[in-house]
């Protein structure tokens, strides 16, 4: 059975589509928030959704996301996203080859990379079939854990008046590739850090290159620490958890880590330093970016840009006494509207 697309009408978003084919077992959703600044450029998500809804949900949060993370680190590319049910699905180069015929459809308003569990592999079968495909020849952990160092030194610096990390305490939701590499940056510079993971073996392996203390994730968010950093899924920050809170700072490569607006509020309020998420995490899009741009030779340049632009939201904020997500996004409408 071939593509059969669905447009599916959402206020605010350019376009959003619902992809299905029975035969490799697709079942996509695109959705393309704005285009203002270019093509959209977002990752696809291969993931395991309980319903259409749960799956529509996170990806129209994503995509818009990306609208605001592309914009306030200085790509000139808009927002989008796609996602996979994997449902009772296995993962095959039909599947992301039916993926790639969706993205084709729409005639490059939208430009696809790698997310979670969509890997090197999978966007090479994508590319047989697109030209929109970009990352597969880009490591995007390595440049999206450098970039948030460079973020963790910013915040340090604006809560702590330190300029170094060393003796700081930062405990670290999820040690995958973006996590791990995370604190092995920080450990080379001193800086104390508690984990925890759902994986044990990948938690178990970083304690032998590092020192590291480990707690259960359920505990992770009660640590005493400077900063906490969360990088495995979004929502990590929320109203159950917000009050268990022991640190100065949340400073992390998870997508929408605030479960909603009124988390980022009460952070202010109990001046916790939120640092936002689409900010500190963008160093992976950037280095796609240069990719596609041919621009590698700045990279590490454009990397250590996200701790200069963090520390002016910050300073903004405390300013105009308005929570740091407000301001960051108000930076990034007005990149898009001028």
């Amino acid at each position: 059975m071939s593509l059969k697309i669905t447009d599916i009408k959402i206020k605010g978003y350019e376009r959003v589509i619902h992809a299905i084919n029975e035969t490799t077992k697709l079942d996509c959703i695109i959705a393309i928030h704005n285009i203002k600044l270019g093509p959209a450029l977002g990752g696809v998500r291969s993931w395991e959704y309980k319903n259409f809804d749960e799956q529509k949900k996170d990806t129209l949060r994503l995509s818009e996301a990306m609208t605001l993370k592309n914009s306030v680190c200085g790509i000139n590319f808009g927002g989008g996203k796609a996602s996979l049910n994997l449902t009772n699905v296995k993962k095959t180069p039909e599947l992301y080859q039916s993926y790639a015929e969706a993205v084709n459809f729409l005639n490059g308003n939208y430009i696809t990379a790698g997310d979670v569990n969509t890997f090197k592999e999978d966007l090479i079968e994508c590319s047989k079939i697109s030209k929109y495909v970009y990352g597969i020849n880009v490591e995007t952990s390595s440049p999206t854990s450098r970039g948030l160092f460079f973020a963790i030194n910013a915040t340090n610096n604006f809560i702590n008046n330190k300029k170094d990390l060393k003796n700081i305490h930062v405990a670290i939701s999820g040690v995958g590739k973006v996590g791990g590499k995370l604190a092995k940056l920080l450990s080379k510079s001193g800086v104390k850090i508690t984990a925890s993971s759902i994986n044990v073996d990948l938690i178990n392996k970083l304690k032998k290159e590092i020192e590291i203390n480990i707690v259960k994730p359920e505990e992770l968010f009660e640590v005493d620490c400077d900063i906490i950093s969360p990088c495995a899924l979004g929502g990590a920050i929320n109203s159950t958890n917000q009050n268990l809170l022991k640190c100065n700072a949340i400073v992390g490569a998870a997508n929408n880590q605030l479960e909603n607006s009124s988390v980022d509020e009460w952070l202010f309020k109990n001046k916790i330093v939120y640092s936002p998420d689409y900010l500190v995490n963008s160093g992976g899009v950037i280095a796609i970016a240069s990719e596609i741009n041919n621009t590698e030779n700045l990279l590490e340049k454009q990397l250590k840009k996200i701790g200069d632009r963090l520390l002016s939201v910050l300073e903004e904020s405390k300013e105009s006494g308005q929570p740091t997500d407000l301001v960051s996004r108000r930076i990034a409408w007005e990149r898009i509207h001028s």
